[in-house]
């Protein structure tokens, strides 16, 4: 059984007073979809309780299961545009509203521009999405709450983890498309202190948001570099390469619970579990940026030695993620990167074999058209590519995490 399977997040009371289709929708919601959006065993509560106060977050969320409920088993498509038509509707009404400085709803207009964006660039990605509309939507909500800083850690779990998937989002998407993210890397430590995304070592040794943090700050030093406001630096680079060696959870004896006096070692506990699927997270996103570093800023040709360093240990690293892991879900964005450098059939034969195996698990249309992307670049001579004309191939509608 795939990861997402097994995991559910909190069971919310749904009330009996929504249409028939809706309490389905928000349950399938609930139980399916939501758990595919993070690695954590055990998530944080979607936004249900805004859902049955709010008609525009509720058909967001039924919008977003209606589609995945249609790519899981195809069942239930004459939902959908009626859904999502209402839901636009509610949409720019209240939007209007706020527009006439009744500034309460943006919070819930937040919630429900999230989910949208989400929804388009996640389980849609196509040229028919409204992925850049919602991703413009959602920076200017959080604009009028005085930025990303402002609404972290307010006590909406849900709302904090979706804004640390927005800015991871955001960030990918900067780094495929060689842009400057929308957000500076100083904010990876305040999205850090919310309810996130990613999965945690209880120790503290390593944090994915330091990652994305450094990513950003590379971003950031690309487009200086472009634009001529710094040169290339060596030391700078050095710099950033120190700061991304992939890191491994330093286990001691403690740690695995040996039994000194018989020698032997005793099962890992659950905290040590989850910490070592957190560092081979933070490993995969640490080589990633180290293949952007070589590749964009220092301008390395794909089959460089020093490209293919990087490249090489990240797909064995992925390779080993089991189906069953919390990660297997999360970790399509270094898995696009490595797999499109890679050099071999073998290796592209188990970059293609994962990525369907993610979409069989996710069935999200984003994952299928990384698939899809990933095939035109081998196709062509991937050696001689530039980094833009390799990531050019997929959907700028598609979201990648």
């Amino acid at each position: 059984m795939a990861a997402s399977a097994a995991r559910r997040s909190p069971c919310l009371k749904i009330e009996p007073s929504l249409a028939n289709d809706e309490q389905r929708a928000l349950g399938y919601f609930q139980g399916r979809v939501w758990p595919l959006l993070t690695t954590v065993p055990n998530p944080c509560a979607p936004p249900t309780p805004v859902a049955m106060q709010h008609r525009v977050v509720l058909l967001s969320m039924c919008v977003f299961a209606a589609s995945h409920r249609y790519l899981q088993d195809g069942r239930g498509a004459e939902l959908i545009t009626p859904t999502r038509s209402e839901c636009l509707q509610v949409l720019r009404t209240q939007v209007g509203g706020c527009c006439k400085d009744n500034n309460d709803m943006l919070p819930t207009l937040l919630f429900a521009v999230l989910l949208l964006y989400l929804h388009d660039g996640l389980v849609e990605g196509s040229a028919t999405s409204a992925t850049m509309k919602h991703h413009v939507g959602v920076l200017a909500i959080l604009d009028q709450l005085g930025g990303l800083t402002k609404v972290v850690g307010k006590g909406q779990e849900s709302m904090d983890m979706l804004l640390s998937e927005f800015a991871s989002a955001d960030l990918t998407t900067a780094l495929l498309q060689q842009r400057t993210p929308g957000f500076a890397p100083h904010v990876w430590d305040v999205i850090d202190e919310g309810s996130v995304w990613w999965g945690r070592d209880a120790k503290g040794r390593c944090s994915l948001a330091a990652v994305f943090h450094d990513m950003a700050t590379l971003a950031t030093y690309h487009e200086a570099v472009r634009t001529g406001a710094e040169s290339l630096s060596v030391d700078r680079i050095r710099a950033f390469e120190a700061s991304l060696q992939p890191v491994y959870a330093p286990l001691t004896t403690e740690d695995l619970g040996s039994d000194l006096d018989g020698g032997q070692p005793l099962p890992l506990g659950q905290g040590e579990i989850e910490a070592v699927k957190a560092f081979k997270l933070v490993r995969a996103f640490q080589r990633t940026a180290l293949i952007y570093l070589s590749r964009v800023i220092c301008g390395l040709p794909t089959c460089h030695a020093l490209v293919q360093q990087h490249v090489e240990p990240c797909l064995d690293g992925l390779f080993e993620v089991h189906t069953s892991s919390h990660i297997y879900h999360c970790v399509i964005f270094p898995l696009y990167v490595a797999g499109a450098h890679a050099q071999t059939s073998k290796r592209r034969a188990g970059v293609s074999d994962m990525v369907s195996g993610i979409f069989n698990d996710m069935r999200f249309g984003s994952v299928r058209a990384i698939g899809e992307a990933l095939r035109d670049v081998w196709r062509r001579d991937a050696e001689r590519m530039s980094w833009a004309d390799m990531f050019g191939f997929l959907s700028p509608y598609a979201v990648v995490l």
